[in-house]
């Protein structure tokens, strides 16, 4: 089980790879459209969606065995997801979908690890040309640990971000967090590099 699913992973990064070889673009092209689709398919049929570039494990922020990851939908990864889920979903649906109704959503997602007994939340910042972006909509929420045996257990807190799409740029992004027991990382992602 444990092979597969790591050869499904490499699969996935691969195509991924293959795929995410421009910039972050917003709008879609119908031509882009279509490139994602065609990517959420192909991580359909290899059994598993996109992941890779797109999530950064935070390995300094921790909770026992459970590791921090920050992850992003760009407006393309969004396309390949639908495309991955659906059921029955063609390239020329994704097409007429998408270009009547573009995703208008960068989203952020951060499952931070920490272990404290703080109720204050956790702070963070994501920069890009030096300049703090402000999301238009910030949901939080308690990170919880499934367990195998017994109730599952809080180690952490689960954040959604959503920024305006046309006001992320082509170039680094960078993701700060502060935890309430003074944990801090920084992470980086590449928009001029991915998709």
């Amino acid at each position: 089980m444990r092979v597969g699913f790591g050869l499904r992973r490499l699969t996935l990064s691969i195509a991924l790879a293959t795929f995410a070889v421009s910039a972050y673009e917003f709008p879609l092209s119908s031509t882009l459209i279509g490139e994602a689709y065609f990517l959420g398919a192909s991580a359909l049929r290899a059994n598993g969606c996109v992941a890779g570039a797109y999530s950064h494990t935070l390995s300094q922020l921790k909770n026992g065995a459970y590791v921090s990851v920050a992850k992003i939908e760009t407006p393309y990864i969004q396309i390949a997801e639908r495309a991955c889920q659906a059921v029955n979903y063609t390239a020329q649906d994704a097409e007429a979908e998408f270009m009547a109704n573009p995703p208008s959503v960068f989203r952020m997602q951060l499952d931070i690890c920490f272990d404290s007994k703080k109720s204050q939340p956790v702070n963070f910042r994501i920069v890009q040309n030096d300049a703090e972006l402000a999301p238009h909509s910030v949901e939080r929420s308690p990170y919880f640990a499934r367990t195998r045996y017994g109730p599952s257990r809080i180690i952490g807190e689960h954040v959604k971000l959503q920024f305006e799409a046309d006001k992320i740029e082509s170039t680094l992004l960078d993701v700060e967090i502060e935890t309430p027991n003074g944990q801090h990382a920084t992470t980086t992602f590449d928009l001029a590099k991915l998709r």
